[in-house]
């Protein structure tokens, strides 16, 4: 059984006193991302489908959910606007693609009128009928509009999980910072700046839990150097509700000879 609403009205009450946009992930992200092994896209639905549905008081999301591995999967998804957060429950259903590229078949969420959501994150899913699995709160912003939806897919409704209160930290979701300056490269590393692009998955503690170059500067020493450098790195994590959370950053260093 889900326990996502447990869990945010937990987060909630505690911030009463103190307290990745994601357009669809690409499968090397699916590969790579140590936090949830389901990934998630929300995007909003055309205007000419929106409109359709703001007879019936309603606002719609496209939601679509990929895996690696497995034959069915049900999750819950958290949707969060600036005001309230609603759940996304998705029953079970069948997976296809190919192997270790998985994917369900879209569906489109409805929610309240006049609510925009403005972040979300897989909350649990359960594969092939097993178990269920809480995931992080790995927040990610709502994607791009889309340009078409195809007919026919399934609706399913967002229930209303609670109200946001005024939060002190003045934002839903802050993406991870440096902790002030890198370290700067120590070594030669040629006759010509070079300039090396790293993504770290943080925990919320701050520190890189996986490191992996993105953009090679081309000289193994400077990329093994970044690597290292983000490794031990203190990192002001992401928060979520005020709360630190996990999330990805990348960063960029340039050598100068």
């Amino acid at each position: 059984m889900f326990r996502r609403a447990a869990v945010l009205v937990a987060a909630l009450l505690a911030s009463l006193p103190r307290l990745g946009a994601a357009d669809e992930p690409s499968s090397q992200w699916k590969y790579d991302n140590p936090f949830c092994q389901v990934v998630a896209s929300v995007v909003p639905i055309p205007d000419v489908v929106a409109s359709i549905a703001a007879i019936g008081g309603e606002t719609r999301y496209a939601l679509d959910l990929f895996t690696a591995d497995g034959t069915t999967l049900a999750a819950h998804v958290t949707l969060v606007s600036d005001t309230d957060a609603y759940d996304a429950g998705v029953p079970d259903g069948n997976l296809s693609g190919p192997p270790n590229d998985r994917n369900l078949e879209p569906l489109i969420v409805t929610l309240p009128a006049g609510d925009t959501i403005d972040y979300f994150y897989v909350d649990s899913y359960s594969l092939d009928h097993g178990a269920a699995v809480t995931c992080p709160s790995y927040v990610f912003p709502i994607g791009e509009k889309l340009s078409s939806a195809p007919a026919g897919l399934r609706s399913i409704e967002a229930q209303h999980l609670q109200k946001i209160p005024p939060l002190k930290c003045g934002k839903v979701y802050i993406q991870p910072r440096l902790r002030g300056d890198l370290t700067s490269p120590m070594g030669a590393y040629g006759g010509k700046p070079l300039t090396v692009v790293a993504l770290a998955y943080i925990d919320s503690n701050g520190y890189s839990i996986k490191e992996e170059i993105v953009q090679s500067s081309g000289v193994d020493g400077m990329d093994k150097y970044m690597l290292g450098a983000v490794g031990v790195h203190q990192f002001s994590p992401a928060q979520f509700l005020c709360v630190p959370v996990v999330g990805e950053m990348e960063i960029t260093l340039k050598y100068f000879p």
